[in-house]
């Protein structure tokens, strides 16, 4: 079963019915950690505010994913306004929060066509396999990816989102010092990457925040120009400043080739805890 995606939520957003400007939405999300839960609702609440929306209720529940949306007490109470009436939309980081399998999935899209409500996922498009939960609350995929255009205007939402989803990795490192290392890394594929010939497109850049072993945070982004002309004195800061200031940020550097040798990946490795 396919569904629309609404223009008003913007391309990046997925979603199920017609989103009206002005509408009465609702808030929700599910989490084991409350703070996580708490800042996704933010988040959330600011992306609603953006589109014109009106919040009226905000709903979480502190359980994993496994556990049936209809045994959630939050989500029991956010579908009881929905059905009535109370609010004309649903905003949820990504339907897999809901609904887990495809008969869940199209069950609960059948139901929000039929109200009629709309729900819109702003978290939903990112590559990669779908976070998967082994028993309560224990992640088995750490790793959020996803590709922009190489522009300028693509980093204030690349931030955005890498803010988000740094907090849902449950990284425990300095996270406002994360999302500014990636910006630079990104930055720098903005200015160096983009396609020479005017005629051809921007091009596309992909990021990857991804927590490895002992909550060592691996930032990369892969650009499409394999060449890297004075590589170790631009990570030296003997050429630019971009990379010598994520180095003075506490980050390690590397940069590689893709197998083909099409794209090239620099890479930030950073501690949750940079003291000595």
């Amino acid at each position: 079963m396919t569904y629309p995606t609404s223009t008003t939520a913007g391309p990046q957003a997925p979603t199920v019915g017609a989103a009206q400007g002005g509408a009465d939405v609702a808030l929700y999300t599910t989490s084991v950690n409350s703070r996580v839960a708490a800042v996704t609702l933010a988040a959330l609440e600011d992306f609603a505010t953006r589109h014109g929306w009106t919040v009226v209720h905000q709903a979480y529940d502190l359980t994993p994913l496994h556990v049936p949306a209809r045994l959630r007490t939050g989500w029991r109470t956010v579908a009881q306004l929905l059905d009535n009436g109370r609010a004309a939309g649903l905003v949820v980081p990504a339907e897999y929060e809901i609904a887990r399998t495809p008969s869940e999935q199209n069950a609960l899209r059948a139901w929000l066509l039929r109200i009629p409500a709309f729900a819109v996922y702003p978290h939903a498009r990112h590559h990669g396999p779908t976070p998967q939960y082994l028993g309560p609350g224990a992640p088995v995929d750490r790793a959020w990816c996803r590709s922009y255009a190489l522009t300028p205007a693509s980093l204030r939402g690349l931030r955005d989102a890498a803010r988000m989803y740094l907090t849902l990795l449950g990284w425990p490192g300095d996270i406002p010092t994360a999302v500014e290392v990636l910006s630079r890394l990104a930055h720098n594929a903005v200015i160096h990457a983009r396609p020479d010939n005017e005629a051809e497109a921007d091009g596309e850049m992909t990021v990857r925040l991804a927590v490895a072993e002992d909550n060592v945070l691996l930032v990369d982004v892969e650009d499409p120009r394999p060449e890297f002309p004075d590589s170790k004195a631009a990570i030296d800061g003997e050429k630019g400043r971009g990379l010598m200031y994520v180095r003075l940020l506490g980050a390690q550097v590397t940069w590689s080739l893709s197998e083909d040798a099409r794209t090239k990946t620099v890479q930030a490795r950073m501690l949750p805890d940079p003291s000595p």
